[in-house]
């Protein structure tokens, strides 16, 4: 994907359509396009700095009927994702940024981090996982 705003929805839309097989419920399926919006956006913008040379990378893994993980890799120097303060916090609570981790890990079975940051990969299933 180009590191660009403007291909993030046309970029959700193709990965949605490759995970149709896992049989994602509607409601999956939104929080599935919510959660990669945020990675696609945060690998975009933080990871590459919106440079037009940097892509970000994305892999589908597709196990049907059970089962999808989606990887999005930017090209920038990662972050530490350990150290991220809680949105819903009272200091934080008015900010205008800072939700985009959070989110991923609400709506996703699973999120990880690997590469430093610059690799994030997303679990989703057809039954939603207790986390």
């Amino acid at each position: 994907m180009r590191s660009e705003r403007s291909a993030i929805p046309a970029t959700v839309e193709r990965i949605l359509r490759s995970v149709q097989s896992v049989g994602l419920p509607s409601d999956r399926i939104h929080d599935l396009a919510v959660a990669l919006s945020e990675a696609l956006s945060n690998a975009a913008i933080h990871g590459n700095g919106l440079d037009p040379a940097k892509r970000v990378t994305v892999n589908v893994s597709v196990t049907p009927h059970t089962r999808a993980e989606i990887e999005v890799k930017d090209e920038g120097h990662g972050f530490d994702h350990g150290r991220l303060s809680d949105p819903t916090g009272p200091s934080r609570i008015l900010a205008t940024s800072g939700r985009g981790v959070f989110l991923m890990r609400r709506l996703a079975d699973r999120v990880d981090y690997e590469e430093g940051g610059s690799l994030v990969r997303l679990t989703v299933g057809k039954v939603r996982s207790g986390r």
